[in-house]
């Protein structure tokens, strides 16, 4: 049973697109360990496999004033930076 195949229903994913999620390198970008934890959750259960060590700074979480509690930011910046690399993974060429 293939655990992407909603995934690959998804014109904008398929089964080309699941293939670049899965052969991208990630680097884990979010700024505290709870989002880190969200981030590397969300990718994983993408399909991302491969995972390198955070080397620069990480893109700043533009939404973070939306949030009032600490946990439910931390929640937001780890799936909105998963999401960023996903799309990043899904338009390359």
């Amino acid at each position: 049973m293939d655990p992407y195949a909603r995934q690959r229903l998804l014109a904008a994913v398929g089964d080309r697109g699941q293939e670049r999620i899965a052969a991208r390198t990630y680097v884990v970008q979010s700024s505290t360990a709870p989002a880190a934890e969200v981030e590397r959750a969300y990718l994983g259960r993408a399909g991302a496999v491969y995972f390198a060590p955070k080397a620069h700074e990480p893109v700043a979480f533009v939404h973070c004033n939306a949030f009032k509690h600490a946990a439910a930011r931390g929640f937001a910046e780890g799936a909105w930076q998963a999401l960023v690399q996903l799309r990043s993974a899904l338009q390359q060429g």
